[in-house]
């Protein structure tokens, strides 16, 4: 599935706020999408990356990465229902260690419930190593 990954600095225009903001209201977790949009938007503005993901001209996934140059999390990664399944997180989470290792050298991590198998794979299967606590760490 050819996707197409941008990566956002300071703001999301409207349009990518619009379509991930329907992604986000159909995570499995059901988080509240106005907040996450709203600390996706905080986040930008204190010099967090959102990488989101185009197909046919629609915004189909995104995460957020923040941190220090050494030490990167990445947070609220989700992939529209339509698109399971079909290796979008997987070239999504590739694509943005490729970005962020042109930063230069450091870690990535992201934190989820290890009970999720399907995320469980997806992160072993890029070279995430599973750490105390549901953190999972790659170098970068």
């Amino acid at each position: 599935m050819p996707v197409e990954i941008q990566e956002f600095r300071r703001v999301l225009p409207d349009d990518v706020q619009e379509q991930l903001h329907k992604v986000y209201i159909d995570m499995p977790a059901s988080k509240d999408a106005d907040d996450v949009i709203a600390n996706v938007e905080r986040a930008l503005q204190a010099g967090g990356r959102y990488y989101a993901g185009l197909f046919n001209g629609r915004w189909i996934c995104g995460v957020l990465v923040s941190g220090d140059q050494q030490e990167r999390s990445m947070s609220y990664l989700a992939v529209h229902p339509a698109t399971r399944g079909r290796g979008v997180a997987e070239r999504l989470v590739d694509e943005v260690r490729a970005l962020e290792g042109q930063r230069g050298p450091g870690y990535l991590n992201t934190t989820f419930d290890c009970a999720d198998a399907d995320l469980v794979s997806i992160f072993e299967a890029i070279g995430f190593i599973a750490h105390e606590g549901g953190v999972y760490r790659c170098q970068i």
